[in-house]
């Protein structure tokens, strides 16, 4: 069954997450995403290797698992677009498309001959997409980034970690992917907008606003409050103690959300804990929250004696918000993953059968489609040119000049 953006056309220019990743999601949705790559080097995350990391022994040591998460189900054309005749392929491509997606800095494409007036006026129904770092205005515009930069700027990073600890970025690349996801977002409104109104749209979404939005009551609270700045979340959030965040166990490490009134006396029973139930430090629900320090020591004693598995039996038959805290080899092989695809499986041609990360989206008509493994560097430059129009001599051609 085709998925939802069946019949969409994307022309991705685009390098490493942000831009790739939100092409990605609209791959899944049955568009048709066309990756534009440079000619001789392809996508810089096609060198990000596994044994940078895990060393020449790993398995699959010289496969690019940056490149696999990227660009799932999408076609690779590849172009010198230093020469006029790649610019003008690009030019038909952009005229047959209902978007260009990129995340290359302000002025680049427009220094190219790709800016969104020139493009507007040979596709007015153009979706012209741009993943930024900072936004489409201000003095921070043609400022360079990355993830971590904008979690720093953002606010995420003097949150994060112990209260004594330096500033901690997270240990993944949240600003880039969530960026990733809210270009989609922007994508898809500008699309349906498109629907009613005949005319395309410039859409633009930045890893700094994401980090941003992604904060709101935590930022609004110190608007609110007049300027008051919390600590850092430490185990829990920068609000929440006590009861909240990570705990050791006998053989891993479980994580609670808060034990509210009408759960706290049947969770201190399940805990062994009964004595702290007349302790006016841990019995009311705003102290055991806020201001949790007793709290958490007591349970830090107790959580030890044993195994996660236990305490989730334990504390699931009171109702208590609590999971066991997952690596990422637990999470490959979680059953509640892999039954809604949020790990999938992938026969590569490369690798054989892989399990990779899915995507968060179900559908019940237009079901997603996340098993086509990503392309070649340029594999289907002659399948993308023949669609366009242009003929065999031309692809030759093209050929024989290194413009594709």
């Amino acid at each position: 069954m085709p998925g939802p953006l069946a019949g969409v056309k994307v022309v991705e220019i685009a390098q490493e997450i942000q831009g790739p990743y939100a092409g990605l999601f609209l791959a899944d949705m049955g568009a048709d995403v066309i990756k534009v790559e440079m000619r001789d080097i392809g996508d810089l995350s096609r060198y990000m290797l596994v044994k940078l990391i895990a060393g020449a022994d790993a398995k699959n040591a010289d496969f690019s698992h940056y490149f696999l998460a990227m660009n799932r189900g999408k076609r690779s054309i590849t172009m010198n677009l230093k020469k006029p005749e790649a610019k003008e392929i690009l030019y038909r491509l952009l005229e047959q498309a209902d978007v260009l997606l990129s995340n290359y800095r302000p002025g680049v494409l427009d220094r190219l001959g790709f800016g969104y007036e020139e493009l507007a006026k040979r596709n007015p129904r153009l979706i012209y997409a741009m993943g930024s770092s900072w936004g489409p205005q201000g003095p921070w515009v043609k400022r360079p980034s990355r993830d971590t930069l904008a979690q720093a700027a953002g606010g995420l990073m003097a949150k994060n970690g112990m209260p004594e600890d330096r500033p901690l970025p997270c240990g993944a690349l949240v600003a880039d992917h969530s960026g990733a996801m809210m270009l989609m977002a922007g994508i898809v409104a500008a699309l349906y907008a498109r629907e009613k109104t005949g005319r395309g749209q410039k859409v633009d979404a930045c890893i700094y606003g994401t980090v941003i939005a992604m904060q709101p009551m935590e930022i609004n609270f110190t608007s609110v409050s007049g300027g008051v700045e919390t600590r850092r979340a430490g185990r829990g959030h920068q609000f929440l103690q006590g009861v909240w965040g990570s705990f050791q166990t006998q053989d891993g490490w479980i994580c609670l959300a808060g034990v509210d009134d009408k759960r706290w006396a049947n969770f201190c029973r399940v805990m062994g804990i009964e004595h702290v139930l007349s302790d006016p430090e841990c019995s009311d629900n705003v102290i055991r929250n806020f201001r949790g320090a007793k709290i958490e020591k007591v349970l830090d004693e107790v959580f030890p004696s044993k195994t996660t598995a236990a305490w989730m039996d334990l504390l699931g038959s009171v109702d208590i918000l609590a999971t066991p805290v997952q690596e990422y080899r637990d999470i490959l092989n979680n059953e509640q993953a892999l039954a809604n695809g949020y790990i999938t499986e992938m026969d590569h041609p490369q690798i054989g059968k892989v399990r990779v990360v899915g995507n968060p989206i179900t559908l019940s008509d237009t079901p997603l489609n996340m098993s086509n493994p990503p392309p070649e560097l340029g594999q289907h430059s002659e399948e993308i040119l023949l669609e366009a129009g242009f003929s065999w001599e031309d692809i030759t051609a093209f050929q024989e000049k290194e413009v594709v």
